[in-house]
């Protein structure tokens, strides 16, 4: 278990992900999808699982990436990667342990890295650590630089990805919210006592933001929409463990990345009070520093093309013959009369 990532950004800290790109609706057709789950360690990995999860799921392959903090996976199965430092990378689907980043690019001015959150249209948001969030522009090269930013006066130290912290130095115990296109002025939430959001998920109906308060965490719910009213619905704390990341799956079912334990939790949707873990999955062996988890639909790389020969029958290849046969003449007479 890694932890002193408590010592570089332990401040008031957003947690903000784009609504857009990150709601799943019902009538959606339900592609086979998976989980990736960052390491910020070094040597780091991005490690992606099958869904559904179970205790004993043992990952596919794991991509290597160091210090990683976020992680958000495109509409097409392309995966973002955001590390300590500020760096960004874009890795091109389909997936594998071999896969390298076709393009590295620095999060602007940023020296860290918080949320990323993909827009339906394959641009992405990431959190900087300050008060800002860029937003870049695809297609992504080793060239890219933000196309542009929110920012405001309240942001704290932004962790997330359109929902921010406003509360000050210290604790971030309250939502910054924009809207599509996220030029406007932003919704602000209430303080949450004993808040401290880090990322966060969102449903058709629900809006999730973990939080690192205390010793163990808990996770709470927000109803949608977001006013400038909303508080809590309600929180849980089962199978939580300073929950660093979360992610929601095409049927609602909800995940919790905890850094405490390196573990990620499962809730079957509906999310309530009283939700418990369906699953809890311990995650690798040895140092595993969870901040970044991510859910997409699974890509692989097409099977190679087998070409059939045709079925000429009897017929056919007498045909097929005497074509053969012809052409052979043919050249033979050519070389004859050559001499």
């Amino acid at each position: 278990m890694k932890t002193s990532f408590d010592d570089r950004a332990r401040q008031s800290l957003t947690a903000l992900a784009l609504v857009v790109g990150i709601a799943f609706s019902a009538s959606e057709a339900k592609a086979a999808q998976v989980l990736y789950v960052g390491n910020d360690n070094t040597p780091g990995t991005v490690l992606q699982y099958s869904l559904p999860l179970t205790a004993s799921s043992t990952s596919n392959f794991g991509i290597a990436s160091n210090n990683v903090l976020a992680v958000a996976v495109d509409a097409s199965g392309n995966l973002a990667v955001g590390s300590l430092g500020g760096g960004l990378q874009f890795f091109t689907a389909p997936l594998s342990a071999a896969s390298v980043p076709s393009a590295t690019f620095p999060n602007g001015a940023a020296s860290n890295n918080g949320g990323i959150a993909f827009t339906n249209a394959g641009d992405f948001w990431a959190a900087t650590f300050s008060n800002q969030v860029n937003a870049f522009t695809h297609p992504f090269s080793n060239a890219s630089t933000p196309s542009t930013f929110v920012t405001n006066a309240a942001m704290a130290s932004t962790a997330g990805t359109a929902f921010t912290c406003s509360s000050g130095a210290g604790l971030c115990s309250n939502l910054l919210v924009y809207a599509p296109p996220y030029s406007g002025a932003p919704i602000i939430t209430p303080n949450v006592p004993s808040a401290f959001y880090r990322k966060i998920a969102v449903t058709t109906t629900q809006l999730f933001a973990a939080s690192v308060a205390g010793a163990t965490g808990r996770v709470d719910a927000y109803n949608l929409p977001i006013t400038a009213a909303s508080v809590p619905a309600f929180s849980f704390v089962a199978g939580v463990n300073l929950p660093e990341a979360l992610a929601v799956d095409a049927s609602g079912n909800l995940y919790v990345g905890n850094l405490g334990n390196a573990t990620v939790s499962v809730y079957n949707a509906p999310i309530t009070s009283a939700s418990v873990p369906s699953v809890v999955l311990t995650i690798g062996s040895g140092a595993f520093a969870i901040f970044g988890i991510a859910i997409g639909n699974a890509v692989v790389a097409a099977p190679p093309v087998a070409v059939a020969a045709p079925a000429f029958g009897m017929w056919g290849m007498l045909f097929l013959s005497a074509m053969l046969t012809i052409v052979v003449a043919v050249r033979l007479r050519r070389r004859k009369s050559a001499f």
